[in-house]
């Protein structure tokens, strides 16, 4: 693990089942994600892949059979840590993107005021002014056209959903971003844009960056965007964007490697089922080449 990474150290999370019993769902999980790093994390239904983003993304309320310990930069995540504003540096540094982004969104506000939100909450932007120059600008990176921004969720498309919760949590320039099936439920041409966006997430200049222009306030734009953490349960998805793999089942992560090895040699069943079931197609079978995707 590098000293710039998000981590969770034998990570175990428990439900209560019937009659009292407990259920161990997640079991010692070890996992990193370096900055700049696209990792996916797949696993057949139920392998407790949900489980995990929620607890680095400080979502669950660990009970008195859970253990475990969530780390950013090598610093374990304690109370003392969170107290004050911890927390909020925290959310500033890990922003988190569910699987049905339309859920997320208040019905009651315009796709505009849903991504200045996180910008108020976190105290950035000097005023309202700037901070609406700022969701303009990331709303217009995830090409949202402009016509859309003052419609409400109901109003729009779940692929236009999609792209205004990814806007939301990249607007405050996270370093790590985590993202619940980003492409599930959508039609081929959403889903081909949004994985176009996600390919260049992690390269200078990224959606993630303001598009390498600087940003309202006159900051220089970063080096690059955020590192990317994305539940799948499509290997094909994985391939296409993330440089390293993680493998889950029954709540471990049975396998840890660079997706163009589990690709051509899969070390563990559970890999191997999940290739097994990967559909046949010309494009798929290219891991993390962002250049060449950019050319269909």
């Amino acid at each position: 693990m590098t000293a710039s990474a998000l981590a969770a150290q034998g990570l175990v999370r428990s439900y209560a089942g019937p009659g009292g019993r407990v259920r161990t769902v997640v079991q010692d999980v070890d996992l990193s994600v370096s900055q700049g790093e696209r990792v996916a994390l797949v696993g057949e239904s139920g392998c407790s892949k949900t489980t995990v983003l929620r607890a680095l993304a400080l979502l669950d309320r660990p009970g008195r059979h859970d253990g475990g310990r969530i780390l950013l930069d090598g610093v374990p995540l304690t109370r003392a840590r969170l107290a004050g504003t911890g927390r909020r540096a925290y959310r500033k540094a890990v922003q988190y993107v569910i699987q049905d982004p339309a859920a997320s969104l208040d019905p009651r506000r315009d796709l505009l005021s849903q991504v200045l939100l996180p910008l108020r909450y976190l105290g950035l932007g000097d005023g309202r002014q700037e901070r609406e120059a700022m969701a303009a600008h990331q709303l217009m990176s995830v090409n949202l056209p402009d016509r859309l921004w003052r419609r409400y969720p109901h109003q729009v498309s779940g692929g236009q959903a999609q792209r205004v919760a990814i806007a939301r949590a990249l607007v405050v320039s996270p370093r790590f971003l985590l993202m619940d099936e980003p492409l599930s439920g959508l039609d081929p041409a959403t889903r081909r844009m949004v994985t176009d966006l996600l390919a260049h997430l992690a390269r200078p200049g990224s959606p993630g960056k303001a598009g390498g222009a600087a940003q309202p306030g006159g900051a220089a734009p970063p080096e690059q965007g955020p590192a990317l953490l994305m539940v799948c349960h499509d290997l094909g998805a994985a391939c296409r964007l993330c440089e390293r793999t993680l493998v889950m089942e029954a709540g471990r992560v049975v396998e840890d490697v660079a997706t163009s090895q589990l690709l051509n040699a899969p070390g563990h069943r559970a890999s191997r089922a999940l290739l097994d079931a990967l559909a046949p197609a010309t494009d798929v079978i290219t891991p993390a080449n962002p250049d060449r995707q950019g050319e269909r």
